[in-house]
């Protein structure tokens, strides 16, 4: 019997180190296999439905990534619809005739395993690979236990993760010879939206920005808070194809990444490497990022002390492994996304109620808190989608902390308005920034006078994004000082004598 090999591509659109594609791809080489390579647009990534929360930026994004990736192949499959209803529905159509195989890079997103779930329900043969993850997402403790803290974490997966081999690109000729699939038998298929007209694609994508208040059936329309819509120009500029992450990624190589412990922290420099985007959407993998530094550098790095030459390069490696530990920590507590990683905050936290809540909220969507960086990082992802990961431990510790809003209504906010969604990190973050993830940090309180001054101490960033308010004299929602007590009431620690806060 024929053998039809289904590449089915999620966030991985990239020709270098895809596992996934290599894979089907060999497979595909071989007598009477053909290769069939397929991306489900799903409602999620298309509407601005509150349920999904995959906002505009990452819509937008995903709108010039998934045509641009899909040039590669002389035929690339996209339909509208469920992930693995759409695959399930392809291969009813088709496995009479032929043997079907999938091949399809691990995601640890919610509903991935779910997905997979129903497709092997089918009968059908499916083959995950390990991508978004490098090292090994069971690794335990030497007392058998998951790691519930990053540096212990980091120190065990280190090596590994410098050993991590990269599969090389694939070959245009391997892309080009290939024996594709003809899709005559299934073009019929009502989920089917186009085979080379992106034209139809772009339109498949909504401009609007919208939340649900977590616990609530309140739908926040965004665009109507805000005086300003996103800056598409700005969108442009932050969106780049695969081979422009690894010029981009070469450039860095050779000047900032030296300078990336001192520097990372400024919002007035642009000293981050931006790869973010890059890693979101799979355009470029950590492996590859990872090999780089290594070819560069003809080094292989080890854990450094505090007098290392290499600080700058072994703090960016650590950053790449904080990504894999919060996709580490998604894959064992599938329910973060609604609930504290710390078992002793769970529905412990007494948050302010929902009235004033939604208003000190909207005016921390709207740049309006009297606390000037804060406002100023906000306007700066209301327009372009991107906020600096120094700004968003900023904000995030003020809207919970200063403000006492749940951290799980910012979460659904920036899951509206990012550019480089990643759900993991984005998670993790906010429990971070509420003190309530994977953190030894009892509490900490982000002072944002103090933050201003030694991140932005020219004052270059919050005028930037806030022009001439920048010199008004707006009082702060909550003074700072109160804020940081009230905090520590909340959170059922202000009579503890063992618990020390730190005032950033």
């Amino acid at each position: 019997m024929k053998k039809l090999n289904i590449y089915w591509s999620r966030r991985d659109f990239r020709l270098t180190d895809n596992p996934a594609l290599h894979a089907s791809l060999e497979k595909s080489k071989e007598k009477d296999n053909f290769f069939l390579p397929i991306f489900v647009l799903e409602d999620y990534m298309r509407i601005a439905d509150p349920k999904y929360q995959f906002g505009y930026p990452s819509r937008y994004f995903l709108s010039k990534a998934l045509p641009e990736f899909s040039k590669n192949f002389k035929s690339f499959f996209i339909l509208k619809g469920l992930g693995a209803k759409s695959i399930i529905d392809i291969c009813k159509k088709i496995n009479k005739d032929f043997e079907v195989e999938i091949f399809v890079n691990e995601d640890v997103y919610l509903d991935f395993y779910k997905q997979v779930k129903k497709i092997t329900k089918n009968n059908l043969k499916i083959n995950i690979f390990k991508d978004q993850m490098t090292v090994d997402a069971n690794t335990k403790t030497l007392t058998g236990n998951y790691y519930s803290i990053f540096t212990p974490f980091k120190k065990a997966v280190w090596e590994s993760f410098l050993k991590a081999k990269e599969i090389p690109k694939v070959k245009e000729s391997d892309l080009a010879f290939v024996n594709y699939f003809n899709l005559s038998k299934v073009d019929k298929m009502k989920e089917k939206i186009l085979k080379n007209n992106f034209e139809s694609l772009i339109k498949e994508f909504s401009e609007n920005r919208k939340l649900k208040i977590p616990n609530s059936k309140e739908i926040i329309d965004i665009d109507s808070l805000l005086d300003f819509k996103p800056d598409f120009e700005n969108l442009d500029n932050f969106y780049f194809t695969e081979a422009e992450a690894i010029k981009r990624f070469d450039k860095y190589l050779k000047k900032d990444i030296v300078s990336y412990k001192d520097e990372r922290d400024f919002l007035d420099k642009d000293k981050t490497s931006k790869m973010s985007l890059g890693l979101t959407f799979g355009l470029v993998s950590s492996r590859t990022l990872k090999s780089k530094i290594q070819k560069h550098f003809s080094e292989d790095f080890i854990l450094p002390s505090t007098s290392d030459s290499n600080l700058g390069v072994i703090t960016f490696l650590s950053e790449l492994i904080w990504r894999e530990f919060y996709k580490y920590l998604f894959y064992h507590n599938p329910n973060l996304m609604n609930q504290e990683f710390q078992e002793k905050f769970r529905n412990k936290i007494k948050w302010i109620d929902d009235k004033e809540a939604k208003k000190r909220f909207t005016s921390w969507i709207k740049g309006e808190t009297g606390y000037k960086v804060v406002d100023a990082a906000m306007i700066e992802l209301a327009k372009t989608g991107f906020m600096h990961n120094r700004a968003r431990m900023i904000v995030s510790s003020v809207l919970t902390k200063n403000l006492g809003v749940d951290w799980r209504w910012g979460q659904e906010y920036f899951r509206a308005m990012l550019v480089d969604l990643d759900e993991s990190s984005n998670n993790g973050g906010w429990q971070w920034g509420a003190s309530v993830g994977a953190d030894p940090k009892p509490i900490r309180i982000f002072n944002p006078y103090l933050q201003a001054e030694n991140y932005d101490p020219q004052n270059i960033f919050q005028k930037k994004w806030l022009g001439e308010n920048f010199n008004k004299d707006i009082k702060p929602i909550v003074e700072h000082k109160e804020a940081r007590q009230s905090a520590l009431e909340r959170y059922g620690l202000a009579n503890d004598k063992n618990t020390a806060f730190r005032d950033y």
